[in-house]
């Protein structure tokens, strides 16, 4: 199948009809119309260049089908039942089989969660409730942490602490992304990282280690001495970074960014910020499939504030939903970030409960691990959220009465 562009379902955390999301893109009669159609939130199709007539016959074979279809630009709106999409896969012509394709693809991925990610030999399980993902930066200049973990002991203790607390991975990071912070060479990050992972290892906690890391010189002996999974901030700038997990086997997150690391710019301006982040995303994980990482062992990160203005990143954070249309499990990776402080005009420090209130809607919308500082606080969450589930509440075991202070 020629590759025509990405296809996203339009949801919306914060409340927003469908109505209200299809008026981004739509007429506001076509928008009412489209919602008449929707059996479930209509999808919005992002053509890649050279696409315009393959939109216009899948619009075709799709009104024909009985749903809604609308090109406007370089998109195709959609609203209907999958019964449309695939009468017009069967009816339509060649050249509207890569659109239509396409919207199946997004239909059954946001239906069919990806609940389960392969680290090695270790699996990790989100089917009953969002996994926790503990940082442990072993940076000196940490903005939060500030070094309280930069050494080999200083590691291994808060490790035991976070898994002992309820984190399912550890995230182990060498080097600080922020914009003030210097690029280290790999050789330095190597070297903090690596006597971590051994230390790790040899200790035994039963959960993934994952690296925070871009640089594949790094990632090839973080694996090398145990690590399971690579958190790449960059979105594979590193052109070897793929073929390098693929080698051992391990996980991979793939992250959106705009820009570069350590870098920032004036302002970051988006047209659509979930249809360009999405498409940035699906490009990088072909790439990395095509590098040979397994399928079930990819994941994706938005990556909230890495080129972003506060009013993207609330964007996105009322549209995460959006992202399940990829098929993946989702990292959400918010704790504490600057985006929060300029909200509420607090230090990184003060951030707990409006950092928890990010975590509670990016779990509501899909999010299977989210990396955060505050261990235990976040596996509650994560927990009374879980239980909320119906397959949950039939097994849960409760105590007789609540225990009195």
């Amino acid at each position: 199948m020629t590759f025509a562009g990405n296809a996203r379902r339009l949801a919306s955390e914060g409340g927003a009809t469908d109505v209200e999301r299809l008026a981004d893109y739509l007429e506001p009669a076509d928008a009412r119309a489209a919602a008449d159609f929707a059996a479930t939130s209509p999808l919005v199709f992002d053509a890649a260049p050279g696409a315009g007539a393959s939109l216009a016959a899948a619009a075709e074979a799709l009104v024909a089908a009985g749903a809604f279809a609308r090109v406007v630009g370089e998109r195709l709106i959609f609203a209907g039942a999958r019964a449309s999409l695939e009468n017009a896969r069967a009816h339509g012509t060649a050249q509207a089989a890569a659109v239509v394709d396409e919207l199946l693809r997004a239909f059954d991925a946001d239906r069919e969660r990806a609940m389960h990610l392969r680290t090695r030999d270790l699996t990790l399980d989100f089917s009953a409730r969002a996994g926790v993902m503990g940082i442990l930066n072993v940076t000196p200049d940490s903005f939060y942490d500030r070094g309280r973990y930069s050494g080999v002991d200083a590691a291994r203790a808060r490790a035991a602490e976070m898994v002992e607390l309820g984190a399912s991975t550890i995230d182990i990071g060498g080097q600080s992304y922020a914009h003030w912070n210097a690029r280290i060479a790999a050789d330095e990050e190597r070297a903090r990282v690596v006597p971590v992972v051994e230390a790790l290892v040899r200790d035994g906690l039963g959960v993934p280690l994952s690296i925070d890391t871009f640089k594949s010189p790094v990632a090839e002996a973080a694996l090398a001495a145990g690590a399971h999974l690579i958190n790449d901030c960059s979105g594979l700038s590193d052109p070897d970074l793929a073929s390098v997990v693929a080698r051992y086997d391990a996980a991979l997150v793939v992250m959106h960014i705009k820009g570069q690391l350590n870098v920032r710019d004036d302002a970051y301006p988006y047209d659509d910020a979930l249809g360009e982040i999405s498409a940035f995303l699906r490009e990088r994980l072909d790439r990395a499939l095509a590098d040979g990482v397994a399928r079930d062992a990819l994941m994706v990160d938005p990556g909230l504030e890495f080129g972003k203005e506060p009013q993207t990143d609330l964007e996105i954070l009322e549209r995460f939903g959006d992202l399940r249309s990829l098929g993946y499990p989702i990292l959400f990776a918010a704790s504490r970030k600057s985006f929060i402080g300029r909200v509420f005009d607090l230090p990184a420090k003060e951030l707990l409960v409006p950092s928890l209130a990010t975590a509670a809607i990016g779990i509501s919308a899909g999010a299977c691990l989210v990396r955060v500082h505050d261990i235990a606080e976040t596996a509650q969450l994560a927990r009374m959220m879980g239980a909320v589930r119906r397959d949950n509440r039939r097994g849960l075991a409760v105590v007789a009465a609540m225990p009195r202070a």
